[in-house]
Order: structure tokens, then sequence, then C-alpha cells
């Protein structure tokens, strides 16, 4: 079966590269399920940030804009009040 040295060395790089196949085909699998975490992950945090976005930016938003609105009124009422005090 063995007739030279140079058949063990054929024999021993094929198992050394099936060993290889083993262990990258190991790594993709253990790579892909990674990745399909970090999806669901960034999924995640999408949705919560879309949650942060609709709870608390947007009304902040609406607040500002009626502040800024309101503004003028205000600051006209602040001073009828305030010559009111001189007088």
């Amino acid at each position: 079966m063995f007739a030279t040295s140079g058949d063990i060395l054929n024999i021993a790089l094929a198992a050394g590269f099936v060993v290889l196949v083993v262990f990258l085909c190991i790594f993709l699998f253990y790579g892909i399920l990674i990745l399909r975490d970090a999806a669901k992950v960034v999924d995640d945090v999408e949705e919560v940030v879309e949650r942060v976005h609709k709870t608390i930016i947007q009304p902040l938003r609406a607040i500002d804009y009626i502040v800024e609105k309101a503004t003028p009124y205000i600051e006209a009422l602040i001073e009828k009040k305030l010559r009111g005090k001189k007088k």
C-alpha cells in the first residue's frame, strides 16, 4: 500500500486538507450564526429607536412648535403687564 515515502506524504496532505475543510465549514457555520444574531440585535435596536422617536422626539417637536407660535402672544402679554405696573 505504501510503496514510498511520497505516498505517506500524499496521504498526510489529504488528511490535513480534509481537517482544514472541516474546520472551515465549522467556522462558516458559526460565522453565519453570529451574523444572524447580529441582524436580530440590529432589528431590536431599530425598533427601540423608533419607539423613542415616537414617544420622545415627536412630542418635543410638537411642544417646540406650540411654544414657537405662542411666544409672541406671551411676550406681548408680559409687556402689557409690565407697562401696567409702571403706571
